[in-house]
């Protein structure tokens, strides 16, 4: 989010998704959002009367910006080839800024299990929004004979889908900024070689 001036509730939003991103949702209080967003109390609860809806917040707000990058990727790449490499730098970019925990859906899905319906839901609609974009993406890529179409493209992106997360998981793990550069092969064997089961 910007630097830009700001009314409350952009304010408690910009706060919470960069201590959201840096502590983890279940370590960040709203007393801490609040105090460093410089917002009152009341205000807060106007804008956001739970941490669940703040945290549902959150998730939109990342959805937005995850979607903007991935049609910018798109826009610029000739090929799904292309496309995995481009995202893959931008992984290891994040990846090198202190301030980055991983994919902000995982993260917090994991650390509220399943306690949250509200934020639950929110990271299931992205999740499926992202594969979609995906689904839609290598099948015109199938269209123009880049990716073969002996597996159907929804299929496909959700194990695209399925490596972008888990490099992002073996990095965190084992704090190795190289895990992300399993990705483009890990990508490149399914669209190339994809099998129906």
């Amino acid at each position: 989010m910007s630097s830009r001036e700001t009314g409350p509730k952009d304010r408690i939003l910009e706060t919470a998704v960069r201590l959201f991103q840096l502590q983890g949702f279940g370590n960040t209080g709203i007393n801490q959002i609040i105090q460093e967003s410089k917002t009152a109390k009341a205000s807060f609860y106007d804008y956001f009367p739970s941490k669940d809806a703040l945290g549902r917040a959150y998730i939109e707000f990342y959805g937005k910006e995850q979607i903007v990058l991935l049609e910018k990727l798109k826009a610029r790449s000739k090929n799904a080839k292309e496309f995995i490499q481009a995202w893959t730098q931008i992984l290891r970019r994040q990846a090198r800024n202190s301030q980055f925990a991983g994919c902000p859906m995982a993260n917090i899905a994991a650390q509220i299990a399943s306690t949250s319906l509200p934020i639950s839901e929110e990271v299931k609609k992205l999740t499926q929004r992202t594969i979609d974009f995906l689904a839609v993406y290598l099948k015109e890529a199938q269209s123009k004979g880049q990716v073969p179409k002996a597996v159907d493209s929804q299929i496909l992106a959700r194990r695209v889908f399925a490596c972008y997360e888990g490099v992002l998981q073996i990095w965190k793990l084992t704090g190795k900024i190289s895990a992300l550069d399993d990705l483009p092969g890990m990508a490149e064997a399914i669209l190339k070689y994809p099998t129906k089961d």
